[in-house]
């Protein structure tokens, strides 16, 4: 996991990245993030669920927590919009 980590970090310096950053105007001091978390079965039973959480309105870019949740579903049932979420 260590490596993989330290990839993800690492990717900040490639060539592409900094042109990437370059043509869209990011600062080169945002640096990048990385999370870990266990994955769990979402659809093992009504008890279970997956949800996505965001700090921005996804559709209107607006400001402020959104998100969308769904019991015993998979997290891609959630992205996707298979079903409808809560």
């Amino acid at each position: 996991m260590d490596l993989s980590i330290r990839a993800v970090f690492d990717s900040w310096n490639t060539d592409r990245a900094r042109l990437y950053r370059r043509q869209e105007r990011i600062p080169e001091d945002l640096g990048t993030a990385v999370n870990v978390q266990a994955m769990v079965f979402g659809n093992f039973g009504m008890d279970s669920g997956s949800g996505v959480a965001f700090t921005r309105d996804p559709a209107s870019g607006a400001q402020g927590e959104y998100g969308d949740y769904l019991q015993n579903a998979q997290g891609e049932d959630v992205v996707a919009g298979i079903r409808n979420t809560v």
